[in-house]
């Protein structure tokens, strides 16, 4: 059995380069639709739970050799249609919300900082006191005001900036222009690190979290 896993959209353009393959060797397709363009494959069904992995790499491997040269908006892993002619009616759907994304993001890339607590061994006097207790709220308030001040300093360089608190901390999510990279790491370096808050800064990737709400989680029959 066979379904369509997609990858991504992207608008058209001659001068883009597409991937030799896809996931589990397979050929990689384009679909047009006006100015949207998305790629897919032909794929066995269903996926052995133990190559997932490795589908994965495959997966991203053809989302970032198209992000290196445009903007896209990345399908979710597991994007798979019954066949052809269900993507075709998605892409019908869905062509125009799509479009206005990547013209509105066609200069910009997303970038990341998150900012996390460094967990420390309490000393033995402040295990179960009221010390320990009060530090560990102490440390936690710095990292929130760590991660305010990244949000205002990265503002100056950004389209538009998004915090959202994760378990592992406050991840910072800045729109910026595709060349301004490095730029983004240096202000995000150049706040003053306190003690016992570490951050972590990734990136470029495809401009995920600024999507149109449409784009983001597309309804369609046949998309599982």
């Amino acid at each position: 059995m066979s379904r369509v896993i997609v990858y991504c959209g992207f608008l058209q353009d001659k001068d883009i380069k597409l991937p030799a393959m896809g996931v589990s060797g397979s050929a990689v397709n384009a679909l047009d639709r006006g100015q949207l363009r998305l790629l897919w494959s032909e794929v066995g069904w269903p996926f052995e739970p133990a190559g997932l992995q490795q589908k994965a790499v495959e997966f991203h491997k053809v989302v970032q050799h198209v992000f290196q040269q445009a903007a896209v908006v990345p399908f979710r892993l597991l994007s798979i249609f019954d066949d052809v002619s269900m993507l075709e009616k998605f892409a019908a759907e869905h062509a125009a919300a799509f479009t206005e994304d990547l013209e509105r993001l066609r200069e910009y890339v997303q970038m990341e900082s998150v900012v996390y607590v460094v967990q420390q061994r309490a000393a033995e006097h402040e295990k179960s006191g009221r010390a320990y207790l009060e530090r560990k709220a102490e440390v936690f308030r710095l990292s929130i005001d760590h991660a305010a001040s990244i949000k205002t300093a990265v503002t100056t360089i950004s389209q538009g900036v998004q915090v959202r608190e994760v378990k592992s901390g406050t991840r910072i999510f800045a729109l910026v222009r595709r060349g301004d990279e490095e730029r983004f790491r240096e202000v995000v370096n150049a706040v003053p690190l306190p003690a016992s808050v570490s951050r972590r800064v990734s990136g470029p990737w495809p401009a995920a979290e600024f999507l149109s709400s449409v784009v983001k989680v597309p309804q369609s029959a046949g998309q599982r």
